[in-house]
C-alpha cells in the first residue's frame, strides 16, 4: 500500500470519527434538553464511527482504531459538546484570573 493511499484513508477516517463525535455530542445535548433519545443522530454517529473504523483498519490496522480513532472521536466530542453548551472546559488559572482580576483594578 502506498503512503498516499494510506494518508487518504486516514484522512477519511478522521472525517468519519470527527462526525461521529459531533453527532454524539448533539444527541447528548438533545437528550439533556428534551429528555428524549435522538435515535437518528445516534444512528448517524454509529454509521460514521463504523466508516472511520473501517478506513482506519485498512490504513493502519486494528490498533489504529483505538489509537487514532479514539482520540479523534474524543476531541471532536469535547469540542462540539462545549460548543453546544453541555459543559465548559477551562483551566484553573483562567478561573483564578477571572476572580482576581476585579480585585486588582481597585
Amino acid at each position: 500500500m502506498t503512503a498516499g493511499l494510506r494518508f487518504i484513508l486516514l484522512l477519511f477516517a478522521a472525517v468519519g470519527f470527527m462526525g461521529a463525535g459531533a453527532a454524539l455530542a448533539v444527541a447528548r445535548q438533545r437528550f439533556a434538553s428534551d429528555h428524549e433519545h435522538d435515535f437518528g443522530m445516534l444512528a448517524v454517529a454509529c454509521m460514521l464511527a463504523i466508516f472511520g473504523a473501517l478506513c482506519t483498519m485498512v490504513g493502519a490496522g486494528f490498533s489504529g482504531v483505538l489509537a487514532f480513532g479514539g482520540i479523534v472521536l474524543w476531541v471532536s466530542y469535547v469540542a462540539t459538546a462545549q460548543r453546544v453548551g453541555l459543559f465548559q472546559v477551562q483551566s484553573a488559572r483562567t478561573e483564578e484570573a477571572a476572580i482576581e482580576e476585579p480585585h486588582r483594578r481597585r
